[in-house]
C-alpha cells in the first residue's frame, strides 16, 4: 500500500511568480481559451484546406511557447522550475507508454460515450486527420509542435503557477486542463471533454515528479498514431469516415 501511496504523491513543479508570471498564468487560465471561443462555429463555415490549418496550428503553437520561455526568461526561473528536465530513462519509457496508452483508450471510451449522450462532435475533429502522405509529412510537425509546446505551457507553466498559488500539484492539474479543454472548442463539445481528460492524464507524470518530458513523448506518440490511421478506430459504430 506504501508502495503504491508513493506513486501518487505531489511532487508537481510549484512556483510562486511575480507579476509577469501571475499575469501570464492568468491570461493562460482565462484568456487564451476565451479567445479559442470567439473562433466561428466549423457549422458557420468552409472548412479550410488542411496544410493551411496545420500551419496556422504550428504558428499558434510555437508563439505561445516562445512567449512562455520569454516570461520564464523575464521571472529568472531555469526550465527546470516548470518540470522540463531528465529524470532517467526508466520514469520516461514507462509514464511515455502509459499515457500514451490511457490517452488512446479514454479518446475511444469518450468519443464512443459522447456519440451515445448526443454530445456534439465538430467536423473540424475528423478534417484535421490528414488523407496522403503529404498531409501526414505535415501533420506530424503539429503533432510534435503540440507535444512540446501545449505541454511545456499548460502542464509546464500553467501548472506550476496554479501549484504554486494552490498549494496542490493535483487540483492545479485539474484546474489548468478546465482551461485546456476549452482551448480545444474547435472540435466540439466532445472535444472539450476529450482534451480536459486527456490533458489530465498527461499531468500524471509532472505531478508524480518524473517531469514533463514524458508528457511531451506520449502527447506526440497520441497525436502521431492518430495521424497514422488510428483516428478511424474511434469512429462510432455505423458512422462513415468523413470525406476529406
Amino acid at each position: 500500500m506504501n508502495a503504491f501511496a508513493s506513486i501518487f504523491q505531489d511532487l508537481a513543479p510549484a512556483v510562486d511568480f511575480g507579476w509577469a508570471g501571475r499575469l501570464y498564468v492568468v491570461a493562460l487560465l482565462v484568456g487564451v481559451p476565451f479567445l479559442a471561443l470567439l473562433q466561428p462555429s466549423d457549422r458557420e463555415m468552409d472548412l479550410p484546406p488542411r496544410s493551411l490549418l496545420y500551419a496556422s496550428a504550428v504558428i499558434g503553437i510555437w508563439l505561445l511557447a516562445i512567449i512562455t520561455a520569454l516570461i520564464l526568461l523575464v521571472e529568472d526561473r531555469p526550465l527546470s522550475a516548470v518540470g522540463l528536465k531528465w529524470t532517467g530513462v526508466a520514469p520516461f519509457v514507462i509514464w511515455t507508454v502509459v499515457t500514451a496508452a490511457i490517452a488512446l483508450v479514454g479518446d475511444w471510451l469518450i468519443t464512443r460515450l459522447a456519440a451515445k449522450f448526443g454530445l456534439r462532435e465538430s467536423r473540424l475533429t475528423y478534417h484535421l486527420m490528414p488523407r496522403n502522405r503529404r498531409e501526414l509529412t505535415l501533420f506530424m510537425g503539429v503533432s510534435a509542435s503540440a507535444g512540446f509546446g501545449e505541454e511545456f505551457t499548460y502542464h509546464g507553466f500553467l501548472l506550476a503557477g496554479l501549484a504554486g498559488w494552490l498549494g496542490n500539484g493535483w487540483i492545479a492539474a485539474l484546474v489548468a486542463n478546465l482551461s485546456f479543454g476549452v482551448l480545444h472548442g474547435y472540435q466540439g463539445q466532445a472535444g472539450v471533454v476529450r482534451a480536459a481528460l486527456m490533458g489530465y492524464v498527461f499531468c500524471l507524470p509532472v505531478v508524480t515528479g518524473a517531469g514533463l518530458l514524458p508528457a511531451m513523448a506520449g502527447h506526440f506518440l497520441v497525436n502521431a498514431l492518430l495521424g497514422l490511421g488510428l483516428w478511424k478506430w474511434l469512429l462510432p459504430p455505423g458512422q462513415e469516415v468523413p470525406e476529406g
